[in-house]
């Protein structure tokens, strides 16, 4: 019940946008996309057939008048200034044909001696001056046809004139020349006739394609419907709506993967819910682990202690602490369990609970607490947890620090009088691993000035995003140049300047530091 409280109290209603019409639906865009698929191929066909009975037809008479102009140029060939009659004849013959507009039999000097002409009458011995250049007289002994195309002045339409040199037998000088001339009427008739059956078919397809079009629009559209209405139901919460499209066609493809992604959202947001929950409740540890630590700044009698701690995932392993033990003797602990997270958290806390219960009796040693300590957890630790302790007691009377050392590392000490840095060492096994261990105590005497220094490996082994490790010789050059502040000053400035030197980059182990210095 409280579980579901805080997910509720965690979880912000999403507010729906406001939902939209559809302007221009699927099946419309469908539907048109079919029909103007249709009307490009029935157009496209239509066209195209008309461009071939077009050129077919234009074909066949082009040949059909060629031919006619070889047998008038065979007449007069025979005929001029032998036979009129068979001339006129010829002529005449060409008149009965609709679409040709002239015909002219000319002589030598190319003066009409037979024609007909629709477009104007002419008179027989005159020049022909009809505004068509045929450029006959430079044609001597060319007997090709020559074809002429020109808008029709009289009509509707374009005429084809078709010429050619008539040449002597004997001789083969020119005698004369014959004109024909040919009106696309018929072609354009013809197409127009072709229209009037072919318009009312490719309309009646059209009409078809239209129907089509609408029925398979709505028959393929009808599970994308299904698609979006179940999209929006889902969109607004019900994670538990499964769209039902059982077709084995793509679209029932994607309403499975769908139905499958939604079962996937439910699941992710319930352990979004309880990650959030983990997620707080961490932070509140983390909250109260912060607050097991002494976070203000020892300042008594000539003496200064500051610390540090910052965990790299939520709560950490590492911890400090600094305790009056009497008037004259003051403690302080650094500790680092191995690994991170809650379980390194727990055998924190269990190592904080020993220490302030064995020190409050104040009759006590370095080594004693340190002994203490790994007697009091040892038995209950995991075979892969440890941890490292330095403990230290400054004593005022004495002058003295002295420490014992549970696998920790070196004491590093700034000397004011020779502003050189010195590391104590003394080799003992981590707390954890054993029973029954005494472990060595050794004292260091300090004088006024002289600054001590204990960290985690989350300070030395920091890495910035080159992969670079911040590594002990900047600790140190830093204690060295920065000695003048006092120990919470150089506190605050050490994580600052490991800070920066991270900079993007993730922490990847708790990080703590703890600074003692004597002033006086």
């Amino acid at each position: 019940m409280a579980k579901s409280d805080a997910a509720n109290k965690n979880v912000k209603p999403v507010s729906s946008p406001a939902k939209q019409g559809v302007r221009f639906s699927l099946r419309i865009k469908f539907s048109l996309a079919i029909i103007g698929l249709a009307t490009f191929i029935i157009l496209t066909i239509t066209l195209f057939v008309i461009w071939r009975e077009w050129n077919l037809l234009e074909n066949q008479i082009i040949q059909f008048v060629e031919r006619e102009v070889v047998h008038l140029s065979n007449t007069a060939q025979q005929s001029i200034n032998v036979d009129e009659l068979a001339m006129f004849s010829a002529v005449n013959d060409l008149k009965k044909i609709p679409y040709i507009k002239y015909a002219f039999v000319m002589g030598a000097d190319d003066t009409v001696i037979q024609y007909f002409d629709r477009r104007q009458k002419r008179a027989m011995g005159e020049l022909l001056n009809d505004g068509v250049d045929r450029r006959l007289k430079n044609r001597t002994g060319d007997e090709s046809i020559k074809i002429i195309a020109y808008d029709d002045p009289g009509g509707i339409g374009d005429i084809s004139d078709f010429s050619k040199i008539v040449t002597s037998k004997v001789t083969g000088r020119k005698i004369g020349a014959v004109v024909i001339g040919l009106s696309d009427i018929i072609i354009r008739n013809e197409v127009a006739n072709l229209l009037m059956v072919i318009i009312p078919i490719s309309l009646i397809f059209l009409g078809l394609s239209i129907i089509g079009s609408i029925v398979l629009a709505s028959i393929t559209i009808k599970p994308v419907r299904e698609l979006s209405r179940g999209a929006a139901i889902i969109g607004a919460g019900n994670l538990d709506y499964k769209i039902g499209i059982s077709t084995s066609d793509e679209l029932g493809q994607l309403a499975r993967e769908f139905n499958l992604m939604t079962s996937m959202i439910k699941t992710a947001r319930e352990k979004e819910i309880e990650s959030r929950i983990l997620d707080e409740q961490l932070e509140m540890a983390r909250d109260i682990q912060e607050g097991l630590n002494p976070m203000g700044f020892y300042e008594k009698a000539g003496i200064q202690i500051k610390g540090f701690t910052r965990a790299a995932k939520g709560v950490g392993g590492d911890y400090f602490d600094y305790k009056d033990i009497d008037e004259n003797r003051v403690g302080a602990l650094i500790s680092d369990v191995s690994g991170k997270g809650v379980p390194a958290s727990l055998v924190m806390v269990m190592i904080r609970t020993v220490f302030t219960s064995y020190i409050s009796r104040g009759d006590v040693d370095c080594s004693s607490v340190a002994s203490a300590i790994n007697d009091a957890l040892s038995a209950d630790f995991a075979i892969d947890k440890f941890a490292t302790l330095f403990f230290m007691i400054y004593d005022r009377k004495t002058e003295e620090l002295s420490f014992a050392n549970a696998g920790h590392g070196p004491l590093y000490c700034y000397r004011a009088e020779t502003r050189t840095c010195t590391a104590t060492r003394i080799e003992d096994v981590p707390i954890g691993i054993m029973d029954e261990v005494r472990y060595k105590q050794a004292r260091i005497k300090l004088n006024p000035g002289d600054m001590i220094v204990l960290n985690t490996d989350g300070i030395t082994e920091m890495r910035n995003t080159e992969k670079e490790e911040y590594g002990l010789s900047r600790l140190l050059k830093n204690l060295l140049e920065k000695n003048y502040m006092n120990a919470s000053d150089f506190v605050d400035f050490l994580v600052q300047d490991v800070d920066g030197f991270r900079g993007e980059a993730n922490p990847h182990d708790d990080m703590t530091i703890l600074v003692l210095k004597r002033v006086q």
